[in-house]
């Protein structure tokens, strides 16, 4: 999906009508970033923030043209916090990302993302793409070819199953006989 940061949005199309709406709501929303924002309008955009990327996710985002591109309101037991809000609502929270899984919540001062695994998050931000991409979490290390960011805190949303994978290790042992048979394991 093409995307892009406005501030108080999970998810919307970008419309006139949206960004007027939001104009009214946010001081931040300034004439500069009105204009980048309505270069867009009519190129299938949707429109986001951090915590509005999380909530409308969970609040069944799906990419559709329909209002918030198919999300709800502070519904499937999600409210509608802030980011320190969601932080509150999460469980485990630490500060040691060596034991981070994939879908915990990361958090900074105004800031969050979700963690995906290998090292990666899923952000919005009006930096570097201005909207939803994939960067490095510093934490755990830096990526070639990703941009990176220090996250304070992590933690489990208690709106996610976290279920650990299995790690299933295969054997094969060559029978000394022949090269060409195997035994199964």
């Amino acid at each position: 999906y093409k995307t892009i940061y406005g501030m108080g949005t999970w998810g919307w199309i970008v419309t006139k009508s949206a960004i007027n709406r939001k104009v009214k709501e946010s001081s931040w929303w300034t004439t500069s970033k009105v204009n980048i924002v309505k270069k867009v309008i009519g190129k299938n955009y949707f429109m986001f923030d951090c915590i509005g990327l999380i909530k409308g996710i969970l609040w069944g985002w799906n990419g559709s043209n329909k209002i918030y591109g198919g999300a709800g309101y502070a519904c499937n037991g999600v409210p509608d916090v802030n980011t320190e809000g969601m932080l509150a609502k999460c469980k485990n929270v630490s500060t040691n990302f060596s034991n981070v899984e994939v879908g915990e919540y990361l958090w900074m001062s105004g800031h969050c993302a979700i963690y995906i695994g290998d090292g990666l998050c899923v952000e919005c931000t009006p930096i570097w793409k201005n909207g939803v991409q994939i960067t490095a979490v510093a934490n755990i290390g830096k990526k070639s070819g990703y941009n990176s960011r220090t996250w304070t805190k992590h933690g489990k949303l208690p709106y996610i199953t976290y279920e650990k994978e299995e790690v299933k290790q295969y054997k094969i042992i060559v029978d000394n006989s022949s090269l060409y048979k195997f035994k199964q394991c």
